[in-house]
């Protein structure tokens, strides 16, 4: 059963950037935050144009509307979580302006799982005014024991004096605005930002941990940053602050929260993207340092555990000399370095901070963990986890556990590779431990003989 705690509240706020009439400047956003152990708080912004929202006359009133659409579906039932639609009026005391915006937010309880939305907003009294947005978001509840980073909350103004208690927009003391809109800049200079940390209370082993507040540009050099050490040790502790970008030149940046014990070698992290539209301000011609990039990156706080584990699921990909170079590193520098630029060279889109290749990458290596794992091995380390991590979902899979003259076998058909291959695992051992006994794809195992390993007679 959902749970929806908020429907909406609808302020006036300040919007920036003059957005041609032709583009409904309809924004959306959300943030994820610790519920329980099955589900998470999901928080859901969004604010509508204020002078592109047609008003009427209703009752003496000039009343404008706007109309707010949002599907959820499960990916993986593909079920609907949500399909809901919420009228919003307010009533107008004077003639909106280009300055003024209609903001909201709603928040559901969501359980574990992937997510598909759709949130679509539009003018409820003209309805060629509209705009659409399309995401996915997996729900993976927090930990109860280990520290923990809430998702980052972009806003247009946190308030701790004077603050409104009965406000939609109260939490934790505090009134946080939010700002579905992530583009800052000229005529809106600051960044507010809202996050949580968890579990310190739970965390004994750590002694020197340092909070840190960074942002990093396009080129991956840090442009900001903040530390603070960790004084208390309590189940949650809120982070806020505010970042005066007024001088950034325009383009992307990335704002990440990070909580680090050196010591220990230790360190999650929380990150953001926004954008800066600075006309006036000239950009600085540099060139980006791996160095700097590795920073804002994944990697650079990685255990030595964590990187032998990416590791060995790296290795699928990696060249013969890639393997040697990685055994001749010796130190945890070393290997978040080579990592680093491991993926980096595979990253299909250098325009963005994220790397999606590596994100798609250990999606596969996460899901063949769960479904391949038997008592022997992970499941990414199998021969089946291994084809899935490598090749993906196959197109088509024959399964034949009962036949009378053959051991438990699988036949796997991926129709896009090379025109057309198969895969054959078996269970040889009859301890569903299917290994790979013949392929027709390049460079895979290949034994036309297969059937007589798994004959029974």
């Amino acid at each position: 059963m959902k749970k929806i705690f908020y429907i909406l509240i609808l302020l006036f706020l300040p919007i920036f950037v003059t957005i041609p009439q032709s583009q409904f400047n309809f924004n959306v956003d959300y943030a994820s935050f610790k519920y329980d152990s099955s589900s998470n708080y999901i928080e859901f912004y969004y604010s509508f144009p204020g002078d592109q929202l047609t008003s009427i006359e209703k009752n003496g009133k000039n009343i404008v509307e706007g109309l707010l659409e949002i599907h959820i579906i499960n990916t993986i039932s593909n079920k609907d979580f949500l399909n809901k639609k919420w009228r919003i009026p307010s009533v107008v005391k004077k003639q909106v302006t280009k300055t003024q915006s209609l903001v909201g937010m709603i928040a559901f309880v969501i359980p574990k799982g992937s997510y598909t939305c759709t949130a679509k907003g539009s003018d409820n009294n003209n309805f060629s005014q509209k705009k659409d947005y399309t995401f996915s978001f997996d729900v993976i509840p927090y930990s109860s024991s280990k520290l923990e980073i809430s998702d980052i909350q972009l806003a247009s103004n946190i308030k701790n004096d004077g603050v409104d208690k009965n406000s939609i927009f109260y939490k934790n003391t505090l009134e946080v605005i939010p700002y579905p809109s992530d583009l800052y800049g000229k005529g809106a200079p600051v960044v507010f930002y809202y996050g949580v940390l968890y579990n310190l209370d739970k965390a004994t082993d750590f002694n020197d941990l340092i909070f840190e507040t960074s942002v990093m540009n396009n080129n991956n050099q840090k442009v900001y940053s903040k530390k603070d050490k960790i004084e208390e040790k309590l189940p949650g502790i809120v982070k806020v602050g505010v970042i005066n970008v007024s001088k950034y030149p325009s383009g992307k940046y990335k704002l990440i929260l990070s909580l680090v014990d050196s010591v220990r070698n230790f360190g999650i992290i929380s990150s953001k993207e926004f954008f800066v539209y600075n006309p006036d301000i000239k950009k600085k011609t540099s060139v980006a340092k791996n160095s700097g990039r590795l920073l804002s990156s994944q990697f650079a706080v990685l255990s030595e555990e964590e990187c032998d584990n990416i590791w060995d699921a790296s290795e699928y990909i990696a060249s013969q000399n890639e393997k040697d170079q990685w055994d001749k590193i010796h130190t945890v520098k070393g290997k978040r370095e080579y990592l680093f630029k491991f993926w980096d060279k595979r990253d299909s889109n250098n325009e963005t901070l994220k790397n999606e290749y590596y994100t798609e990458y250990f999606k596969r290596v996460k899901e063949a963990s769960a479904r391949f794992k038997n008592f022997a091995k992970d499941g990414f380390k199998t021969d089946m986890g291994r084809v899935f991590v490598m090749y993906g979902g196959p197109d088509q899979i024959e399964r034949y556990p009962n036949l009378q003259d053959t051991k438990p076998y699988e036949i796997w058909t991926y129709e896009q590779i090379e025109g057309g291959v198969t895969f054959i695992f078996g269970d040889i051992t009859g301890f569903s431990n299917y290994i790979l006994i013949h392929s027709t794809k390049r460079n895979e195992y290949h034994d036309v003989n297969w059937l007589s390993r798994i004959a029974t007679r």
